[in-house]
């Protein structure tokens, strides 16, 4: 495989791609849960009192589901757009993506020594080219940690498989998983495009549980006539 402008151009576009996904169906879904279960745990008593378990263990349901999906995803190495794939497409050009490569990829406005080494230095051992170690370090990273629920999706969520599903996938996993994502995510699209995002998490501009301080279903009810009026 070469590195050429056209892997690049390629591996940017993938980039996008892969930090939109992932906020999409990883880490902003994370924020959202995390506040619904707060303000279930805070109302467990008019939950409760209103039947309400139904639905948080629909919504419970659907968030592992969802990120679960999102994680296998981007950990398969396969011939779609994911993160593992493109950690794999890197490590195979990192002999010829060489210091002076990358220096190419910064806008001269913003290429401060100090600053572009230090980069460079987390892709290299010796600060000429990415090396493969370091590449192959973050994947087998993320092998490890997403292999879990890789597994929960091939053989119960995505299909069902002959033999069963024995293992067992806690919230602390999913999370584990969120969190490595996003810091390789935001670390390796320093490499490929220079960006400067620290993290795929974002703040919610608005606030979104208002919808549960009012009535959700507004439709009129209809009151149930007398057995004499009929």
């Amino acid at each position: 495989m070469r590195l050429n402008a056209e892997t690049i151009a390629k591996w940017q576009s993938w980039g996008t791609k892969i930090e939109n996904d992932l906020m999409d169906h990883l880490i902003h879904p994370r924020k959202i849960y995390r506040d619904f279960i707060e303000m279930a745990i805070a109302n467990t008593v008019h939950i409760d009192k209103h039947r309400g378990g139904e639905f948080c263990g629909f919504v419970i349901d659907g968030y592992v589901a969802q990120v679960a999906m999102g994680i296998r995803k981007h950990a398969k190495n396969d011939d779609s757009i994911s993160f593992r794939v493109l950690l794999d497409e890197v490590k195979k050009c990192a002999k010829q993506f060489t210091y002076e490569y990358y220096l190419s990829l910064v806008p001269a406005q913003v290429r401060e020594p100090y600053v572009t080494e230090k980069t460079f230095a987390l892709f290299s051992v010796d600060g000429k080219t990415v090396s493969e170690s370091k590449v192959q370090d973050d994947i087998d990273r993320l092998d490890e940690v997403t292999a879990k629920v890789v597994t929960l999706c091939d053989k119960y969520l995505a299909h069902l498989d002959r033999k069963g599903y024995q293992g067992k996938v806690t919230f602390d996993d999913l999370d584990e998983c969120a969190d490595v994502f996003n810091e390789l995510v935001c670390k390796y699209m320093k490499l490929i495009k220079n960006s400067g995002l620290i993290s795929l998490d974002a703040s919610i501009g608005w606030d979104w549980k208002a919808i549960f301080r009012v009535p959700l279903d507004i439709r009129p009810v209809e009151k149930p006539k007398p057995q004499w009026l009929e």
